[in-house]
């Protein structure tokens, strides 16, 4: 079976480095770029080296996140005239699609175990998070609220998601189980914290914030306290 309507949002590309059949474990990066005049996945070597397009088609793919034993790349395209959720292989074959309906699913990621992606989707009104299984069937809203939900980011226990939501007003960072209970918001402050990234050891979530001015990436714990600003620059 596979940015917003209204306004065409900017794609937030979030690397991933995982194993592939032809490269030693996390020596491969998925990234999105525009270089042949639309939004298409490629991959490369961790230094740079070796970029390959996976993707070549008039439309918009983006968002790539490998399976976690590095056979397949998830990935969201409006191919169909709409985004939905795709899967291929790391060569860029065998696409499937995995969602089929008139909204916008976007964001997959791979659950560790590999049985489950989480996405969002607006197809019940507004964007909020779901999962289903690998071959797009099983679909559970594990969100529901009257504001947005998107980006998530599972933990590497299987047994918690972080996410964004624009729920109190900007957009934060949020963590709840994997079946959707107990969420926590982790992030408050009048800025824009976007795109959540947990570390392999499973203490710390990496996020990109405008909280000093411009987009910078920081980390914290899981429970949102001892933050830490990573970078520091004026792009």
């Amino acid at each position: 079976m596979v940015v917003e309507k209204e306004v065409e949002k900017p794609v937030v590309v979030q690397p991933t480095a995982t194993p592939t059949p032809e490269a030693p474990a996390s020596e491969r990066i998925a990234f999105v770029s525009r270089r042949d005049g639309n939004w298409e996945i490629y991959v490369m070597n961790a230094d740079g080296r070796g970029v390959v397009q996976l993707t070549d088609n008039d439309y918009r793919d983006s968002s790539p996140a490998w399976s976690p034993g590095g056979r397949r790349i998830a990935f969201s395209s409006d191919r169909d005239g709409n985004f939905e959720i795709y899967d291929m292989n790391t060569d860029g074959r065998g696409v499937v699609r995995l969602t089929d309906n008139g909204y916008r699913d976007s964001s997959p990621a791979w659950s560790p175990g590999g049985r489950r992606i989480a996405f969002s989707s607006d197809r019940d009104g507004n964007e909020d998070i779901y999962v289903m299984n690998t071959d797009g069937r099983g679909v559970v809203r594990l969100t529901d609220n009257g504001y947005r939900d998107s980006s998530p980011a599972w933990s590497p226990d299987g047994r918690r998601i972080a996410f964004t939501s624009i729920r109190d007003g900007n957009w934060e960072i949020y963590v709840m189980d994997a079946d959707g209970r107990d969420v926590v918001q982790l992030t408050d402050n009048d800025s824009t914290d976007r795109s959540p990234a947990w570390s392999p050891d499973g203490r710390r979530i990496a996020f990109a914030s405008v909280r000093d001015g411009n987009f910078e990436i920081y980390d914290m714990n899981t429970d949102g306290s001892d933050l830490a600003r990573l970078t520091n620059n004026d792009s």
